[in-house]
């Protein structure tokens, strides 16, 4: 094997955080100009023609930031559901004096983050890709948009199956024991965005173990040994990271994450046929 990766110069610690430095600023300089672009107001959907959507972006009776609109558009649908079919009136309120102002803060840098995090990927990827062997170069290549379309896929699975499935529980609770729901709108934006989120890390599970073994660091036979203790470790992880105090949302996750990581396991298994110490017991 290569001493060092072909592609690879030597440079002085300060030249690679110059260069570090010179991609995180047009990644930020991005992230800026998309924040600025979910401070609009909110399209109007309603006119029936192009011209009236566009419109609606500089000309509206009522400003209704474009990222607090995207995320309504997931949330007033099951309220609506919910005051129909669990018959309360769910409420939301300010809270705290900054509490409407920090909603849509969060959720303009969440919208934000969803939308330039493919170009955040291209610059730290073209940053490493020099320091890489050509066989991990290959292993990252290989998985890197699909790493991308998971993370995506993990938020919507948070957003429209765990977040939902969630606030349905606590919302029918409260009718079970006669408590009002009047729900701060900042805790409702930030479990949103928690969910949507952390959905979307555990999501990488089978990335990671490909790569690993693409690799040869991985070996799936060992791995599924300890399976149990792996899902242990994993309930622990998840129970830590979802902002839900119940269970519900621990196992909600635990259970896509128990499937991707046995679906892991088994492309592994034929990923590590090419390395030689690699063999089932």
């Amino acid at each position: 094997m290569e001493s060092k990766p072909p592609r690879d110069k030597e440079m002085p610690l300060w030249e690679h955080l110059a260069e570090l430095g010179q991609r995180l600023k047009r990644v930020f300089i991005v992230f800026i100009v998309v924040f600025v672009i979910t401070w609009l107001p909110a399209p109007d959907l309603q006119g029936g023609n192009i011209l009236s959507v566009v419109a609606s972006f500089f000309a509206t009776g009522e400003y209704n930031p474009l990222a607090y609109w995207v995320f309504m558009q997931t949330l007033t649908p099951m309220l609506r559901d919910l005051n129909k079919t669990v018959n309360v009136k769910i409420a939301l309120i300010a809270g705290e004096v900054w509490n409407p102002l920090a909603s849509v803060m969060y959720a303009s840098l969440y919208l934000s983050g969803m939308v330039v995090f493919p170009y955040l990927v291209y610059e730290v990827w073209k940053y490493v890709q020099p320091a890489l062997y050509p066989h991990e170069e290959r292993a990252v290549k290989k998985y890197l948009w699909v790493a991308i379309i998971l993370f995506y896929a993990g938020n919507l699975f948070g957003i429209y199956v765990i977040y939902p499935s969630l606030f349905r529980f606590i919302v029918g609770l409260s009718s079970i024991i006669k408590v009002e729901p009047i729900l701060s709108i900042y805790s409702v934006v930030s479990t949103w965005i928690q969910m949507a989120f952390w959905t979307g890390v555990i999501f990488e599970t089978p990335i990671v173990i490909a790569v690993l073994s693409e690799i040869c660091l991985l070996n799936p036979w060992t791995v599924a040994h300890y399976r149990p203790l792996v899902y242990a470790a994993a309930l622990i992880l998840i129970a830590i990271i979802t902002p839900d105090t119940t269970l519900l949302t621990t196992f909600l996750t635990f259970i896509p994450f128990a499937v991707l990581f046995e679906l892991g396991l088994i492309w592994s298994k034929r990923i590590v046929r090419k390395c030689p110490d690699m063999r089932p017991p």
